[in-house]
Order: C-alpha cells, then structure tokens, then sequence
C-alpha cells in the first residue's frame, strides 16, 4: 500500500497531463476542429447544412454559422440562417394551392435582392438557377402535393462590372452544390420523396449585353427586327430547368439602361409573384394587361401553381400604340418559347384589342 501511495502523487500527473494533452489535440488538430464543427452543425439550422458543401465557406469554423431562425406553421416552414456569409432560406411549400400564396412568409425571400445578371441554369439535372448574387434550387415532392426550395444570397459576390475569371465561377458551382445538398437535407427531413440531380457543371460567365439580332438564349424569339430604340439585349442559356428565368432590352444613350424586362417564374417563384401583388387575384387569371405590362400562364408538370410569365416597362419607355403592341406581342413569343422548353400546356395569352 506503501508503494501505491508512494507513486500515486506521479499517476495522477501523468493521468492529467494525457487529458491535457488530448484536450489540446482535439482543440488545434483538423480531426478535432471537424468533430466540433460537425457538432455545431446538429443544433444549427434544423441540422439541415451539409458538412462537406459548408465547411469550404467555413474553415470548420463553428462562429461562422449564425442568425438562426425558425418559423412554422399551417402554411410551411422556413428556416433562415447565414453561413459564412451567405443568407440562406430552406422552406416547406406543404400546398401549392390558391389559399396560401399569401400567407407564406418564405415566398418574400425568393430573389429578395436582385442581381446583375440573368439567372443562369444551373445544368447537372437540377432544378435551379444563379445570378452570381442569388442561387435558389426547388425540389418537386414525388409522395405528395408540395415543394422543398433553398435559396442563398451571396453578401460577399464581386462586382459584375469587374472582370469574371475562373474564381468567381467556381465560387458559384460551389455555392450551387452547397445548396442542393442543403435541399436534399431539408427534402428526406420532411418527408419529402424528391428527384436529386447530379454533379454541377461549371458555369458560364454572365452575359454581356449584345444586339438584339444575335439572341440565342432567353430572349430568342422576340420580334425586334423594327424596334430601333432596343439597342442591346442581355439574357441568359435558354433551359427548361431554371424555375427563373429573364430577359433584359435596353437602350445606350447617355447611358446604358433597362427597357423592357422579361420573366418566366415557376413553381415557388410564381408563387412568389402572387404574393407580393396586393391584388392576387390579378395573376389568379388566366392572362392580361394593358399599357405595355402583360402577363401570361401555363400548366407546367409537377407544379401545382401555373407558370407566369410576364413583361414590364421601365420608366424610360413612354407607351403609346405601337409600343403597347410590341409589348403584347414580344410577351406573346416569350411565353410561347418559354412554355414550350418547359413542356407546359394550356398556355393562356393576353387578348389581342381590338
């Protein structure tokens, strides 16, 4: 007993210098810092960010995770959170059906802050799309009525008017794969049976503004052979993916400014539309319009809400007849090309006046 005692004082310091030793191990080794982030990541955001996508913004960097909110309720759940820098909203769309367009907080949050580009598919089998500033992917409920969507908003994006190299591409893939696996998440955590896609392919730079006779993507077909006063276009890789989807005509005078703006919205982001019109019953109808804004809709499969599909005037257009037409007009063959990629039906025009 002698000899226990006697070497006890020396146990009980080498039993609290391994403690040390492993305490200081799992404070500065990456194995330790990926343990404690992951275990950040459990109570964070309903445990819906994905480690591997998160921990590129990150550094495994636990503080990096903050503004946490929930809500929920009989018209969906949302969760808003940051990460890094980038402002996510993961939301649960439990009923595509008239009733709760207006009542869903999260509809507020898609495309909150605009971008300066066109959103570009974002290929790879997902539905999805990125403005450099927004990146959204909506995920269609295969077991019943619904739709889970992420979105993220990049505080930290570069200027556009600055040069796209190959960094800021990848920053965007990056971010675009962080959030579909954020969707896949939020989808198997409520229930939601949805169709994943694949690998993200890299991403085109935005696109410059260029004539109006060299369309090819999402302005292609527009009429614009007699419209002098459209200078440029600027638009986006056409695709029946993106569940947003636009199409800039401007004029270069003093300076470069926006004419007409175009947009096709599906699913959540014509749910969007509706909700932040205080008459909502206006897009509810089939189609309508008058003095340069138009609008359209269709049946798109595996959406619940019909398609939108719109034109608006800026105030640097005066609307008089002919430019009434043309706006009902290029409407008319937006919607037509738009619908047609996407596989919608019963597409529902604007009356031509009489």
């Amino acid at each position: 007993m002698k000899a226990i005692r006697r070497w006890a004082p020396y146990l009980a310091l080498s039993l609290v210098l391994v403690v040390a030793a492993g305490y200081g191990w799992y404070r500065v080794s990456d194995t330790g810092k990926g343990w404690r982030y992951e275990e950040s990541l459990k109570s964070f955001c309903e445990g819906l960010i994905p480690y591997e996508e998160s921990a590129w913004y990150t550094g495994k960097d636990g503080t990096r995770l903050t503004l946490d909110h929930r809500r929920g309720g009989p018209d969906g759940d949302f969760d808003s959170c940051t990460v890094a820098g980038l402002d996510l909203t993961i939301a649960r769309v439990p009923d595509p059906t008239a009733k709760y367009w207006e009542k869903s907080d999260a509809f507020q949050r898609l495309d909150e802050v605009s971008g300066d580009s066109p959103p570009i598919p974002l290929g790879g089998g997902w539905r999805g799309y990125t403005d450099l500033a927004n990146t959204a992917v909506v995920l269609n409920c295969g077991n019943k009525a619904g739709a889970v969507f992420v979105t993220a908003n990049d505080r930290d994006v570069d200027d556009l008017d600055d040069m796209y190299d190959a960094s800021d591409s990848e920053r965007a893939r990056g971010i675009a794969e962080f959030v579909a696996a954020t969707a896949v998440n939020a989808a198997e955590d409520w229930d939601c049976e949805a169709k994943a896609g694949g690998s993200i392919p890299r991403l085109p730079a935005p696109a410059e503004r260029t004539s109006p006779f060299a369309a090819k993507g999402t302005c292609a077909g527009i009429p614009l052979r007699d419209q002098d006063y459209v200078h440029w276009i600027q638009d986006a890789p056409e695709s029946g993916t993106a569940p947003l989807e636009r199409c800039v005509l401007g004029e270069t005078k003093a300076e470069a400014v926006h004419l007409f703006d175009f947009e096709a919205a599906f699913g959540p982001f014509a749910q969007r539309l509706r909700s932040d019109d205080p008459d909502v019953r206006t897009h509810l109808r089939g189609a309508g319009g008058a003095k340069g804004s138009y609008w359209a809709t269709a049946k798109c499969p595996g959406d619940g809400p019909r398609a939108l599909f719109r034109v608006d005037p800026t105030q640097y257009v005066y609307v008089d007849g002919p430019v009434d037409e043309f706006a009902r007009d290029a409407l008319t063959a937006f919607a037509e090309r738009r619908a047609e990629q996407h596989g919608c039906t019963d597409l529902t025009l604007p009356p031509v006046s009489p």
